[in-house]
Parts: structure tokens; sequence; C-alpha cells
């Protein structure tokens, strides 16, 4: 199911919230009693953040299931396929609707910068199947709850200054978010995960360099075959799709918060030449990267106005 259109695609139950999200890219709804007895297979075309602020149910993907209960945080990447039923009755929620497209989002202190490239991807041709959906023990859920009611409540307010103070306060929402660990689930067939774990954070950090498979193989503790079979089964992709998927995540990035010269978000972000750049860019996002900046510039004049 992973990264197809699915029948089904479900938008906000509020037209107000729907409206919202259409125009801004970001919105939230908040559900104080919400109950689910049958299992409804959907997707969407955004992401959703769902935190849990009472109650337990039970959350099904097209491959797995987890039990979500209070305080508990789950990313849901765009067009996943999943359900959730209430088994033990109705459940407090909030949800984040989030399109990156339309939302840049806030740039972040490192590592938490890093992180949130990894938790979110600003484009769907940016995901894989290690973030398609996250679980996340939030340190303080208190915390995360007011400040959710307080975006929520922001969101809702037509007072001069709104949008900024939703900006802010959501950029809160995600600094918690990568503060975040994520739930670890035991699993004694995967004896690969922690050797595939390490080949990810090394490419994560040095996503800027020439990277041999020569290292990574040292890195793993796997032979060249076996770690690129491995790879590629747990994330859905090869080490090399991998590297160049962190290296346009970093350039769009740049291109949103920067007015650096492209040459030389070409070269920051580690790409060889200014026309594979280009060619890679184009094929993921549809457009050149200065195209890319001019449009997300135009977006963000249109949502101050």
């Amino acid at each position: 199911m992973y990264g197809e259109i699915l029948p089904g695609l479900k938008k906000p139950n509020l037209e107000t919230v729907r409206d919202r999200l259409d125009k801004t890219g970001l919105a939230l709804e908040y559900f104080k009693s919400f109950e689910q007895t049958q299992h409804d297979f959907h997707g969407h075309d955004f992401i959703e953040i769902l935190f849990v602020i009472r109650g337990r149910f039970r959350h099904v993907t097209a491959d797995s299931s987890f039990d979500e209960t209070a305080g508990g945080l789950t990313i849901i990447n765009d067009h996943q396929y999943h359900s959730l039923r209430t088994p033990d009755g109705p459940v407090e929620l909030m949800n984040v609707y989030l399109k990156p497209s339309l939302y840049p989002l806030p740039e972040l202190p490192e590592p938490l910068g890093d992180r949130l490239s990894h938790l979110i991807p600003l484009h769907r041709s940016l995901a894989n199947l290690r973030n398609r959906i996250c679980h996340l023990n939030v340190r303080d859920s208190g915390l995360m709850q007011q400040l959710l009611m307080m975006l929520y409540n922001e969101q809702n307010r037509e007072e001069p200054g709104r949008e900024s103070a939703v900006y802010s306060l959501f950029r809160l929402v995600l600094i918690e978010i990568c503060r975040a660990a994520p739930v670890l689930r035991e699993d004694p067939a995967d004896v690969y995960r922690y050797k595939i774990d390490k080949v990810c954070s090394f490419l994560e950090k040095n996503f800027t360099q020439k990277v041999r498979l020569e290292e990574l193989c040292r890195i793993s503790g796997l032979n060249e075959a076996n770690l690129c079979r491995r790879f590629k089964e747990y994330t859905g992709m090869s080490t090399g799709e991998f590297l160049k998927q962190k290296r346009l995540a970093a350039s769009v990035q740049k291109l949103r918060t920067t007015n650096d010269k492209i040459i030389h978000i070409c070269q920051d972000c580690g790409f060889s030449d200014i026309s594979r750049f280009n060619r890679s860019f184009k094929k993921a996002f549809g457009s050149t990267p200065s195209d890319y900046r001019k449009n997300a510039l135009s977006r963000l004049q249109d949502q101050e106005k």
C-alpha cells in the first residue's frame, strides 16, 4: 500500500477545518469524545499528527497494529492506509493536519532540525518506510496538551496577529515532538534493525560528504550484498537513494528559509554539480529549484495578506 493513491481518501470532519487546511496548510481538529467500533481504512493527502489526551484505541495499518494510549503521539505520513477502533469506549483526541507544501515548517536548532526532517517529510517523494508512521513517547504530555489547546484556540480566533501566534505555537509543538523518544517495539526476528539504524544515522549526519559503500559495510558489520538487501527491506530504497533524499530535503529547507544562491545550496547539500541537482530536484518536486523558491515565497506572501 505504501506510496499508492488509495481509495477512501478522507478530509477533516469540519468544513471550517478543511477550508483552513486547503488555504494555509495547517489546521487542528479537537475530538472531545471520539468513538469508532468498526475499522474504517483510509488515507489522507496530508500529514496527520494525532495526540491522545484521554483513553486508548487500537491503531491498525496495512502491515501492523498498535495500541495508542493517553500521552502518545503518532505522525501519519500522507497516503498511508490506516484505521482505528475504540474497544474501551470514547477517547479524547487532538488532530493536527499539515500540508508542508503549503505551510513551510519552522526552522529548528540542531539536532532537532535534522530529526524533524526525518519525522515529517517536506514532500511525499522524501518519505520512506522508516517515517511513513512514527509512534512517539512525549516527555511531558501535560505540556503537549496545553500547547495543542492553545494552538487550537488561536486558529479559531479572529484577532490581529493570529497567524504569527499560530506559527510560534506550532514551532513549540514541533520542538516537543522532536524531543520525544520513539516507541521501541521488540521484534526478535528483526536482528538487522539496529545495524541499519546505524547506517541511516551515519548517512543523515554525513549527507554532504561523498559516502562509500565499503564504509557503510564497516559501520554495519554486513557484507555489501547483505547490507544492500537489508537496507532496501527496511527503508524501501537503496543507500544511494536514501542519501539523495536527505540532500533534497536539506535543499528544500534552504530554498524556503534562506536567500543563498542556488549554486551554493547545491554545494552545501552534497550535490556534485548544479545540473545533477536540477535534474534530481525537478524529478522529485516537478519544478526547478528556482521555480520552487518563487512559488514558496508567493504562497507565504498570500498567507500573510
